[in-house]
């Protein structure tokens, strides 16, 4: 799967997810909006019906007692539109959805009210007196009235405890839906940081195998890099590896090249070293004390020649991978107090004052003729960069990473611009003078490749017009020796 089509695909998962959970949360809604509408309609509007009955049945007996007292026909007529009222709020009533106990509690209301109203009907048709319904039915009139009201206050408060029954259902629902639907957001949430976390992890793994295999080549490795994926990212290891296989290829020409260069140098070099002990000998007869100036200049820059030479060839076999170390523990004092011996030689023509200061240090996993050129480098730049009258502290000490060997300077310096180049190929500090016997800008990037090369490191610190310090550390050996190429 392409990596668009594996967005796409999270993007759809996590929409749907979003989609399945919204879907939920709008039917509980709606069941809860349901649930409130019923509330509303049935028992809150019953509860109002109830009330409206029993003001309606109130009036309706003022009427009644007003004609009973009076006999006038207006009241009777104001009783009977009271009455009828009454009988639209019942039936109204009625046909309210309802459980049989407030089925039959209003049942039993509209037929009380049916023989209180027979009642008044009769005694308007056969014209009998107050006093004759006292004798016969004023007692049955008042229970039945009581029982009315009695009947209306049941019903309210059933309905009532219908509407309390009714906001706790709601309640409940809420909250059960509320604790459901965080309940699935925080799931949907969590699934699409998985989904998030997977396709991520398929992207990005693959191009970290990518960034190393880039570091490697960064460093003259260049072996192939395997990728468990397809797609892009496949197709992009695939032509990794084929610009990887031919910068190897290229690096090979190249060193194959320096080394037929070098080849081709030697053999006018050893003559021309040849020409010069014969001149300076005065094998050929005499020379002037000119002529041996000279000739010494000639010894010096052939020397320079040949160290160039074999420095530049000793980068090129790093830079295409062909450079073998045969890593042993080494022991890093013994290699580097001769060179500082003869160092001492050189900074005593510069009247240059040159100190070695050791710890008791570990023995390091490395090679002890490329540690050899790795302070020979060192110590070459400073001696040729302290001025005359200055000094050169070198130490050995140990080492988070095994053994330490710094060299510190009271040189020209370097400004913090230029102290990240000066590992670079053929980089020169720009206060260096040209022309002053300055270095080629091959020794740092060789000793920096070097130390690396062995899985070690080197840094510099410095500071304009007060100096320099170079410090290389190297890794501490194993018990089994383990040796590396």
């Amino acid at each position: 799967m392409t990596i668009y089509w594996k967005m796409m695909t999270g993007f759809l998962v996590v929409i749907l997810l979003m989609g399945a959970v919204d879907a939920y949360i709008l039917l509980e809604l709606n069941k809860v909006s349901a649930t409130t509408r019923s509330v509303l309609t049935r028992d809150v509007h019953a509860v109002e019906l109830s009330k409206q009955l029993r003001t309606t049945l109130f009036d309706e007996e003022r009427y009644a007692q007003k004609f009973l007292v009076s006999s006038d026909t207006t009241y009777f007529a104001l009783f009977l539109d009271q009455s009828r009222l009454f009988q639209q709020l019942i039936d109204s009533l009625a046909h309210q959805p309802a459980d049989a106990a407030v089925r039959k509690i209003v049942a039993e209301a509209e037929r009380r009210h049916n023989w209180h109203f027979g009642l008044i009907q009769e005694i308007r048709s056969t014209g009998a007196s107050r006093a004759e319904l006292n004798t016969r039915s004023q007692q049955a009139r008042s229970d039945t009235l009581d029982l009315l009201y009695k009947n209306f206050d049941d019903l309210i408060h059933q309905k009532q405890l219908n509407v309390a029954s009714s906001v706790v259902d709601v309640e409940q629902a809420t909250e059960r839906s509320a604790n459901i639907a965080l309940l699935l957001t925080i799931g949907t949430l969590l699934a699409a940081l998985t989904l998030a976390f997977v396709l991520t992890r398929t992207i990005t793994r693959p191009l970290k195998v990518l960034m190393r295999g880039t570091e490697q080549v960064a460093r003259g490795s260049f072996d192939p890099i395997q990728v468990s994926t397809h797609g892009e990212i496949a197709q992009l290891a695939d032509a990794f590896n084929t610009m990887s296989a031919s910068l190897k290829q290229a690096g090979a020409v190249r060193a194959e090249m320096m080394q037929h260069i070098s080849h081709e140098l030697r053999m006018p070099l050893q003559t021309m070293h040849a020409a010069h002990y014969l001149l300076t000998e005065q094998k050929a007869g005499p020379v002037t004390e000119a002529q041996v100036r000279l000739l010494q200049s000639i010894r010096d820059n052939i020397d320079k020649i040949a160290r160039f030479s074999n420095q530049f060839l000793d980068l090129s076999k790093i830079e295409a991978g062909m450079m073998e170390y045969e890593l042993v523990p080494t022991d890093i004092p013994a290699v580097l107090t001769p060179i500082v011996d003869d160092a001492m030689v050189n900074a005593a023509r510069k009247e240059i004052k040159m100190s070695l200061e050791m710890q008791p240090v570990p023995q390091a996993r490395a090679n002890p003729e490329r540690c050899g050129q790795i302070f020979t480098n060192l110590l070459s730049n400073a001696v040729k960069y302290t001025p005359k009258g200055g000094t050169i502290c070198v130490e050995v000490m140990p080492c988070e990473m095994g053994v330490r060997v710094s060299i510190k300077d009271s040189g020209m310096g370097i400004s913090p611009e230029e102290l990240p180049n000066v590992f670079k190929k053929f980089y020169r500090a720009k206060n260096v003078p040209r022309g002053s016997g300055g270095g080629t800008g091959i020794g740092l990037a060789l000793v920096k490749a070097l130390a690396e090369g062995m899985g070690g490191c080197i840094s510099a610190t410095s500071t304009v017009g007060t100096g320099s310090t170079f410090s290389v550390e190297l890794p501490c050996a194993d018990s089994a020796g383990k040796g590396a190429s």
